[in-house]
């Protein structure tokens, strides 16, 4: 189900970005991941999680020049996430999230008309393969509490700070 298959010439690659680095999974359909790991070997761990069974290659220039669209010129380029159904309908509706707001957990469910399933649109959010583009760190607890962030609380603070300049 997340194998890429070779003729979409999977590829990876490491880029600065205004988060700290990030790591750019790409094929030929889009971006299939974008995370800030923790180092490289973190990195690679997932992937093999998220992928497995996929030969990558290793890309940095191509990395570095989604990164740069990506932040420093606000463009969204192609998205190719890989998820469930389920999941597709939480990642897509994180999308509608304008930036610089945040809404909760309870009102995605809400949105994707599963009103009760907010624990299960939280598994979802965490299982999200593409941060920032896809802004999962725009959701927060309905206390108002950030709740978590796969990539760190402080990364997903530095985000909503960065958003609302």
């Amino acid at each position: 189900m997340r194998q890429l298959p070779p003729q979409s010439n999977p590829s990876f690659g490491f880029s600065e970005s205004p988060f700290g680095e990030c790591c750019i999974v790409f094929s030929n359909d889009g971006i299939c991941a974008l995370t800030f790991p923790e180092n490289h070997e973190s990195a690679y761990s997932d992937l093999d999680y998220r992928f497995p069974e996929t030969d990558f290659s290793q890309n940095d220039d191509k990395a570095a020049l989604l990164a740069q669209q990506i932040f420093k010129n606000g463009e969204r380029p192609a998205l190719h996430p890989i998820g469930t159904d389920f999941q597709q309908a939480v990642w897509e509706a994180l999308k509608q999230i304008p930036s610089g707001s945040t809404t909760t957990y309870a009102q995605i469910a809400e949105k994707i008309g599963r009103p009760k399933a907010v624990r299960a649109v939280g598994t979802a959010i965490g299982a999200n393969p593409i941060a920032f583009l896809i802004p999962c760190h725009r959701v927060i607890r309905t206390d108002g509490s950030l709740g978590g962030y796969r990539w760190g609380l402080d990364c997903k603070k530095r985000i909503l700070e960065w958003e609302k300049k």
